[in-house]
């Protein structure tokens, strides 16, 4: 019937070429980055697009904690671990690692944050004062361990015992003179506070809270037989839940238990692969004008109760009688450490935390407003109800000794100029220097010599 043509062959179907659209998809990405490279070497932006994170948050990462165990060994699958190595403790929760360094911190083979060695025995000329707190206690984001609280504050004393030895009639007299009129003079001027040495060790640790202080205290400090004590803390108290005593390793339970996911560390992978690509910088830095970094990092720095992606406010007490909870704890922790120093005949100052929502709207700077951005809707409100409720568990606690005394700091920063925190719990080397001279003046008038009448000796 029908006879197919000899001539005749089935078309072949054409074939897509997948395989040119998969090479095209890869290279145009990395020629792409290649391209925004050479632009990057020639338009001189190399430096600039190069730095993986802005030098704030660069000194950020130096000062996050990293966790260590018992034995030495990082906790790897922990996230966001930093460069200052704590090991973890049972009686205090974790500890500084001794003998480390950076170009901000120092911390000596006691644990402490000191450029040198403590010695169990101290010299028999030396007044020896240890600071006890959290980050700010620590001096957080300050330039070097001298910018620090305790830094600045044994400057002060002994240069306070220099210029009484180099002037002497500015200072009041050891005997007082013979008329009333001569006594009237020289006590107008400057009490005298005994000529030694001033040794400030700092032993505050970030993160810490009223718990730890007070471990550290029975558990360390104490053996180094200190002449007064410095507490600087009630802030993390605040934000840490009645159900912890004390301050403790972040996600580390979870992290025994298996409840880690791996799918988290493998997500931050692949953001840390993505986020150094020139072509993602240039677009962030000159699209759409976003510093390099988290600047965000600043805010939950060291505080062990809240995520990096979560704001402040989620972890402050919404419950009254969550909050009264906490503000025990922290009351009960005090009087402990002023039972402690009166038993002991040791000088105890007690500072409460100064805090970045008390700055006034004339004086805060835009740096400081992006932080207060950062806290949270209920922050403000939440914050202040705290702190009223802290101050008077206080103001309770110091009250049961004479040895012991309150500096409500609390609002220090309202009104001063020019940038005063980093961070909730960070100061700039300015402030931590006004913070110091709070301390100093308080140690002056607790140290003061009165003056002998005269014909007393």
């Amino acid at each position: 019937m029908f006879k197919r043509h000899r001539g005749w062959k089935r078309k072949p179907r054409r074939r897509r070429p997948w395989f040119l659209i998969v090479l095209l998809l890869i290279a145009a990405p990395i020629g792409l980055e290649l391209l925004a490279r050479l632009l990057a070497n020639v338009t001189g932006v190399n430096d600039e697009l190069a730095a993986e994170e802005s030098p704030q948050v660069q000194k950020a990462e130096v000062y996050r904690l990293g966790f260590l165990s018992p034995n030495g060994q990082p906790y790897e699958r922990l996230p966001q671990q930093g460069e200052l190595r704590a090991v973890r403790s049972p009686l205090m929760g974790y500890q500084l690692l001794p003998q480390q360094q950076s170009s901000y911190w120092t911390i000596n083979p006691q644990g402490f944050r000191d450029p040198e060695p403590v010695p169990l025995q101290k010299e028999s000329n030396e007044v020896r004062i240890f600071v006890l707190g959290g980050s700010m206690a620590f001096g957080q984001l300050s330039s070097n361990d001298q910018s620090t609280l305790a830094g600045q504050l044994e400057a002060l004393l002994n240069q306070r015992v220099k210029n009484q030895r180099d002037n002497p009639n500015q200072f009041q007299p050891a005997i007082l003179p013979y008329t009333a009129d001569e006594v009237a003079k020289v006590m107008t001027r400057p009490p005298r506070i005994p000529e030694r040495q001033y040794r400030v060790v700092n032993a505050a640790v970030p993160g810490y809270a009223s718990g730890n202080d007070l471990a550290q205290l029975m558990q360390q400090v104490s053996d180094y037989n200190p002449d007064m004590l410095l507490v600087l803390n009630s802030y993390e108290d605040l934000l840490m839940p009645s159900t912890q005593l004390a301050a403790d390793i972040p996600g580390l339970d979870d992290l025994l238990q298996g409840q880690i996911q791996e799918e988290h560390r493998a997500r931050d992978a692949v953001q840390g692969w993505f986020d150094q690509l020139y072509l993602v910088r240039g677009v962030r830095h000159y699209l759409l004008q976003t510093p390099q970094g988290k600047e965000q990092i600043m805010v939950p720095l060291n505080i062990t109760t809240v995520a990096a992606d979560q704001p402040l406010d989620a972890v402050l007490a919404a419950d009254p009688k969550e909050l009264e909870r906490r503000v025990e704890r922290y009351r009960s922790h005090l009087t402990q450490m002023v039972r402690w120093t009166a038993a002991a005949r040791k000088r105890l100052l007690v500072g409460i935390q100064p805090e970045i929502t008390t700055r006034q709207a004339n004086v805060i700077t835009p740096e400081e407003k992006a932080i207060v951005e950062e806290l949270g809707d209920q922050y403000g409100e939440r914050i202040q109800q705290g702190y009223a409720k802290i101050l008077a568990a206080a103001q309770q606690a110091t009250a049961t000794s004479a040895n012991a005394k309150l500096l409500d700091l609390h609002q220090l920063y309202a009104t001063s100029s020019g940038q005063a925190f980093q961070s909730p719990t960070s100061l700039t080397d300015e402030a931590y220097g006004v913070l110091a001279e709070q301390y100093y003046q308080a140690i002056v008038q607790q140290l003061a010599i009165e003056p002998q009448p005269y014909g007393s000796n």
